[in-house]
């Protein structure tokens, strides 16, 4: 079997179009496409305001800002993510607080969240893991209650649904990322959507450098810009968002009738609050005693795995930091060491998918004793 990458970038001939058609215009920095693809992606979420930005870190950077996060303050954060997350946390010189995961969904849960808040809380900012939404309505309440602010970290969710409304259009400030694995990429970009209109008006400031109008710089801000070639392509990639997300429901049907009662093979649980799950990632679990030999087995077979981001409190930097050790965060550590994110991308044909599984199921059956 020829290579199976765990990801695919997909593109095509319209794609290709829009990008050229922009550079040979000669206006290719930020401008008229960044209007048109804010414009339609806040359609497509149902948000009020959607901002274009560089990549989905700063987005969340340019969220904490505006909110005026800074020193002394916490912000609630899933150890379970990609690292940006926590350091967009420190470039206001805050402070990320780590918190558990759930083991079955990978997400923060309402009743972890609860327990981590202080005086100092200032924001909570979850994750939907692997394109899954978190109980929305559960954490929005929390923050409504305590008066702390929800920044919902939606990097992989794009296109998922909780409880009938569109990831995007249900917090009030919601973080996209469009990086090449993502639902849709601009190459590198991101996305801010959100119903508020004073800080959408702060924040378009700050992602310009501070600028009220063409060189009245009137706050602190950076030079997080998206530009026309990167918003051409998230334009077109976009419009075939629903076309990808069935290819990959299609993917996880299959895989899920492959590996459902499988001895050692824990499939994804999607909660009923889920209507609709943008499958970023497809990850298993297994023993973790056994887990790397059987992403070894599966490379072996020309497959290739991801074993998920490490919780950010076993990273070099926030361990010395902070002084965590694995165990400070049980749950998020052995979550993380039975995880393997498996094959899926919209192109992945069906004889790959049930080859990926064999080899899944054979490698898992010869390592258990």
């Amino acid at each position: 079997m020829e290579f199976i990458p765990v990801a695919n970038v997909t593109t095509t001939e319209k794609d290709a179009q829009a990008v050229y058609d922009v550079v040979k215009s000669g206006w290719i920095s930020k401008g008229k496409k960044v209007d048109e693809f804010e414009a339609k992606f806040a359609e497509r979420v149902e948000a009020k305001h959607a901002l274009a930005v560089n990549n989905g870190t700063a987005a969340l950077h340019i969220v904490l800002a505006a909110l005026g996060i800074g020193p002394g303050d916490e912000v609630i954060v899933p150890s379970l993510t990609f690292i940006s997350s926590a350091n967009a946390v420190l470039y206001q010189n805050a402070t990320p607080i780590l918190v558990e995961n759930d083991p079955d969904t990978y997400n923060v849960t309402p009743e972890i969240i609860e327990k981590a808040i202080t005086p100092r809380t200032k924001a909570i900012m979850p994750v939907d893991m692997n394109g899954m939404p978190v109980d929305y309505e559960a954490i929005l309440s929390i923050g409504e209650k305590h008066g702390i602010p929800v920044i919902a970290d939606s990097a992989e969710s794009l296109g998922a649904v909780y409880k009938g409304r569109k990831v995007g259009g249900v917090a009030e400030i919601q973080c996209f990322s469009f990086f090449p694995n993502k639902a849709i990429t601009t190459g590198e970009g991101g996305m801010i959507t959100t119903s508020n209109d004073e800080l959408a008006g702060k924040m378009r400031m700050i992602l310009n450098q501070g600028q009220d109008g063409r060189y009245n710089h009137v706050i602190l801000g950076y030079n997080y810009r998206m530009c026309d070639i990167n918003a051409a392509l998230g334009t077109v990639q976009l419009s075939r968002l629903d076309e990808m997300m069935d290819a990959k429901e299609k993917i996880v049907s299959r895989y899920n009738k492959l590996l459902a009662g499988q001895e050692g093979i824990s499939i994804p649980i999607v909660p009923n609050y889920v209507d609709r799950h943008s499958w970023y990632m497809y990850a298993v679990q297994v023993d973790e005693k056994i887990r790397d030999a059987v992403v070894d087995k599966l490379a072996e077979a020309n497959i290739q795995t991801r074993l998920s981001f490490p919780p950010i409190h076993i990273q070099k930097y926030y361990a010395e930091r902070f002084e965590y050790a694995p165990e400070d965060l049980p749950a998020s550590y052995h979550t993380w060491k039975r995880l393997i994110n498996i094959p899926i991308w919209p192109g992945l044909k069906d004889g790959q998918i049930d080859y990926v599984a064999e080899n899944l199921i054979k490698a898992v059956d010869a390592l258990t004793v």
